[in-house]
């Protein structure tokens, strides 16, 4: 008997009725009566269940089935979807991973960067050590460009002219968050 089956709120049922009025339930002298109270139990017991099923699709870890791309469509929209005869357990690390991927920082796109060799520069028009200053187009003799304050969540990427648009676009498009505008900047001088 575990808690909130049949058994259990059949027990709990027929300990509510008043003992002076029925024999024992050790007797077995009721079976009438067992069987109404068995009936009475088994809606009970079915909503408890499923309280539990409700429970346990709250978390991630104790989710399963459907609810867990419900899950994955709620963090990620349509990046994340579940593979082919992917298992439950195994959807839910990939989810988990991908909770901690750095995404929309500088450390993001110097990472992407690092990783391909056509991105050759990062420039956000907010940053000052991107832009320096007005009136200076060189900070430890790096060219430097203008900044703006009016373009906040805009990067500027140059990329060289025998990059692959759609490639660099794809490796971006995954690490920048949404309201960022990635503008990609082919460098024609090579």
């Amino acid at each position: 008997m575990a808690t909130g089956d049949n058994e259990d709120i059949f027990k709990r049922i027929r300990s509510t009725l008043p003992q002076s009025w029925f024999p024992s339930s050790s007797e077995n002298a009721t079976p009438v009566l067992d069987g109404i109270l068995t009936g009475l139990a088994w809606p009970w017991a079915m909503l408890y269940s499923l309280l539990e099923y409700t429970n346990n699709q709250t978390r991630l870890d104790t989710s399963s089935g459907n609810f867990i791309d419900l899950a994955a469509s709620d963090y990620f929209g349509s990046t994340l979807p579940r593979l082919t005869n992917e298992s439950d357990s195994s959807y839910i690390n990939r989810i988990k991973q991908e909770f901690f991927v750095k995404r929309n920082t500088r450390e993001a796109f110097e990472a992407v960067k690092a990783a391909d060799t056509t991105i050759e520069k990062i420039t956000e028009p907010w940053s000052a050590v991107d832009c320096a200053c007005y009136g200076r187009d060189q900070y430890d003799g790096a060219s430097l460009c203008y900044g703006s304050r009016t373009a906040p969540g805009t990067v500027f990427i140059e990329i060289s002219k025998d990059a692959s648009l759609s490639v660099v676009s794809h490796e971006l498009t995954d690490i920048k968050s949404e309201g960022t505008d990635v503008i990609l900047v082919v460098n024609n001088s090579n």
